[in-house]
């Protein structure tokens, strides 16, 4: 019998991935802020895929204040909503647990371990690409691969992927996950910022306006690589952003779409934590260093709105 999963932050990919494991033959609880009306406040929704993906997959829809405990989560908030996420149902996870972080950015291990009630913590990334329609519907731009991988050992594949297996396309188990998950944040630190405070698409960043100066930026983030011993990541970076843009030209970025729509970003999860955690003593980067500048500007007067 697969154990149930439960979603919490159920945007785009955490829409996408709630049907993904429903496909994987796995029950699927949506987590919900609110109470609705219903036994426990459980009330049953529709979620609909189109685009590179299509279906229609009926899931109940729960509130975190359930006291109902929680074998199996699946987080895919905000990187700055991720601690209070897990802080909201830390009282229905216990030492039979597994939590799945499904995010962008890094440190979400160490912010979250007060909360975990003994769970069992893995980490993932994810390329494919995602936009809410609406409550109901989530267009899918893009199938992109999923991996997952705990920190700690032990790091072999555990018997709850079957579900994952069966219903998330290109799915990979990786023993070195921090090193997969320091790949993705180095790339987004160079496309986030810069797609997003030029409002443009994926692919312009090769262009003949803005290619010298997506190439500056990544030479910076090598640096950083560097400084922390990731060789193999910061020689294999280039390419990878060459690669990303050519095959998600038309995309926006996730911090593009934040700011178009007024909503905090995930800079400081991103950029942030490559510039004051990755290394005690990190190089000179005064253009990612103003991009990360820019970036919180605009979230500060986000924050300021009334």
């Amino acid at each position: 019998m697969i154990a149930p999963w439960h979603v919490l932050g159920v945007g785009a990919i955490g829409g996408l991935f709630a049907c993904r494991l429903s496909c994987g033959g796995a029950g699927v609880t949506l987590l919900d802020h609110r109470n609705h009306g219903g036994k426990n406040g459980s009330i049953e929704v529709t979620l609909v895929l189109t685009g590179d993906e299509r279906g229609s997959h009926t899931l109940t829809r729960q509130p975190v204040s359930s006291l109902q405990p929680i074998r199996q989560l699946l987080v895919c908030t905000k990187a700055w909503a991720v601690e209070s996420a897990v802080a909201s149902v830390t009282h229905r996870l216990s030492s039979d647990s597994v939590v799945v972080i499904l995010c962008n950015g890094m440190g979400h291990a160490e912010s979250i371990a007060p909360y975990l009630n003994g769970a069992k913590l893995v980490l993932g990334s994810t390329t494919a690409g995602c936009r809410r329609i609406d409550t109901g519907e989530r267009q899918v731009s893009g199938i992109g691969t999923c991996v997952l991988g705990a920190l700690r050992p032990p790091h072999i594949a555990p018997d709850w992927l079957s579900p994952w297996q069966k219903g998330v396309p290109a799915l990979h188990w990786s023993n070195d996950i921090h090193a997969v998950l320091l790949a993705k944040v180095a790339l987004n630190a160079i496309i986030n910022p810069l797609t997003g405070l030029h409002r443009m698409a994926n692919g312009d960043l090769l262009g003949a306006e803005f290619l010298n100066l997506t190439e500056q930026v990544t030479q910076e983030v090598q640096s950083l690589l560097i400084a922390a011993g990731a060789f193999d990541i910061a020689n294999a970076l280039p390419e990878q952003v060459r690669a990303v843009c050519r095959a998600t030209a038309q995309n926006h970025s996730s911090m593009r779409v934040d700011m178009e729509r007024g909503q905090k970003t995930e800079i400081e999860a991103i950029v942030g934590w490559l510039l004051h955690t990755l290394h005690p003593d990190p190089p000179e980067t005064p253009l990612l260093s103003a991009l990360y500048e820019a970036v919180l500007e605009v979230d500060s007067k986000i924050a300021a709105r009334p």
